[in-house]
């Protein structure tokens, strides 16, 4: 079953790598032909082909599939640890190599029959004195060739190359723009340097928020905002541990909702929660304090989860074998191994708040990302540059406070 999983995930892999690389190459042509402004629909374009042309297009994949499986181990192979090999595991000869290239074409037209019932050495490569076998540890005494003079080695290269050259298209990078408009950004740093510091404790009255007002707001919404994602991610942790929850239907169940939950609310990046809590609750640190929360409580919880997994099972089982319920076994045999984990973890947690308590101002979350936005909007400058700084110096300092506690309780 292994070596079945093997064959199917490898060979779906490199179908996709090799579809990839040619929708990438087509696309990279299509824009390098157009002299006109780009335009967003332009960017990605499915190619415009009959039916009949599709088919040549797969057929060549397939084609460039098989060759690169023969001649391999392909990246797909070798991404899933397999590769051919003749006997006493020497590598295959040309001739064979060539004659199953040709062999793979009259099993893929019988749909991969005898794979399916003998994955270990299906007919095609017992005739060519071929089978599949697992790729030797690095350590063994096997030698294999360079990476760099390999099919896999030349394809990764290749899809690295390719998805640079595309990133770079697709992104506009225009390295001659950026130096030749240096100029603009000149007033932009000339404030920075020269930071004001006019509204440090007194408040603006147009924003009526000071610099300290607006830190003191910020660090309280990190605060809040990562206590109680603790609180609620501490117990939710457990459930979305896989050997502490799932060790019966139910608990599977428990598991695949509580997992499901951290995934979807962690994905959601807190300003679109920010932009929610502020049509829900109105603008300001409230707002931004409940975007945090839902985020810092995904985040830790699939991390405390993360963590319970990775217990010593020993406690756990002892205790369980004298018939301590779980309650039991979760207190004294899983909790004492990962609080100093939590902890670290918190602390960080309420670093990463902090700096996220900036961003989710842009939407309305308040705090001391208010006053840079607003002053940036006004082209103030240097206000923005005395915002930055005092920030600055907060975060090395909680940086510095935060990693030295980890240290102590690690």
């Amino acid at each position: 079953m292994k070596i079945l999983r093997a064959r199917l995930l490898s060979f779906a892999l490199d179908l996709f790598l090799w579809a990839y690389l040619l929708y990438s190459g087509f696309t990279l042509y299509y824009l390098a032909e157009l002299w006109t402004p780009w335009r967003p629909e332009e960017k990605l374009v499915w190619p415009a082909l009959s039916p009949w042309e599709w088919a040549v297009v797969a057929i060549g994949i397939v084609e460039v599939v098989l060759l690169t499986r023969s001649f391999g181990p392909s990246l797909g192979q070798r991404v899933l640890g397999v590769h051919l090999v003749r006997e006493g595991s020497a590598r295959p000869t040309l001739a064979q190599s060539l004659a199953h290239f040709g062999f793979s074409h009259l099993a893929l037209l019988l749909l991969g029959g005898d794979i399916w019932l003998n994955p270990q050495n299906p007919w095609h490569e017992r005739c060519i004195g071929l089978r599949l076998e697992p790729l030797p540890p690095p350590g063994s005494a096997v030698r294999r060739p360079p990476w760099y003079r390999t099919i896999y080695g030349l394809t990764a290269v290749l899809l690295v190359a390719m998805t640079l050259a595309l990133g770079w298209r697709l992104t506009e990078v225009d390295l001659q723009k950026l130096i030749r408009s240096a100029s603009k950004s000149l007033r932009i740093w000339q404030g920075l340097i020269h930071p004001s510091f006019q509204y440090l404790i007194q408040p603006d009255p147009r924003i009526k928020l000071s610099f300290i007002d607006g830190l003191v707001q910020s660090l309280y919404m990190a605060l809040l905002a990562t206590a109680a994602g603790i609180i609620v991610a501490f117990p939710l942790s457990f459930a979305g541990a896989r050997n502490i929850a799932a060790r019966s239907p139910l608990g599977w169940v428990l598991y695949s909702l509580t997992r499901g939950f951290f995934n979807v609310f962690r994905a959601v990046e807190s300003v679109f929660w920010a932009s929610i809590f502020a049509i829900w609750v109105g603008f300001g640190p409230f707002a931004g304090t409940m975007a945090l929360f839902i985020h810092t409580l995904a985040a830790l919880g699939k991390l405390f989860s993360e963590q319970v997994e990775h217990i010593d099972p020993g406690p756990v089982e002892a205790l369980t074998a004298t018939g301590a319920n779980l309650f039991q076994v979760l207190r004294y045999a899983v909790v004492p191994q990962v609080i100093p984990q939590f902890l670290a973890f918190s602390l960080y947690r309420w670093d990463i708040n902090l700096r996220m308590a900036t961003v989710v101002a842009l939407v309305g979350g308040g705090g001391i990302g208010q006053l840079l936005f607003e002053y940036k909007d006004d082209l103030q400058w240097s206000l923005v540059g005395g915002v930055i700084i005092l920030f600055m110096i907060t975060v090395w300092i909680m940086d510095y406070v935060s990693g030295w506690v980890r240290e102590k309780i690690v």
